[in-house]
């Protein structure tokens, strides 16, 4: 399952070196900050870094599937 949705529209319409657009997939690197979650997603065609900061609603929406993606079970952040 692609994430591309939740990452800023600039970082959705940058291409993939490897061809075509990313495929973004969460990583383990979620951090809370004041009114927003900032989760770390992975292109699994290239491995290009880029950081989503979500607000509380639209993380707790896709927390679940995040997490599960991520391999990490930590359901303090976002609070």
């Amino acid at each position: 399952m692609k994430f591309n949705h939740l990452l800023p529209r600039w970082e959705q319409r940058h291409r993939c070196p490897q061809g075509g657009e990313h495929y973004y997939l969460p990583t383990s690197h979620v951090e809370a900050t004041l009114d927003h979650v900032a989760v770390r997603f992975r292109c699994k065609k290239c491995g290009r870094l880029s950081t989503a900061f979500l607000d509380e609603p639209t993380y707790q929406v896709n927390k679940n599937i995040i997490n599960k993606y991520a391999g990490d079970k930590n359901d303090d952040f976002g609070a």
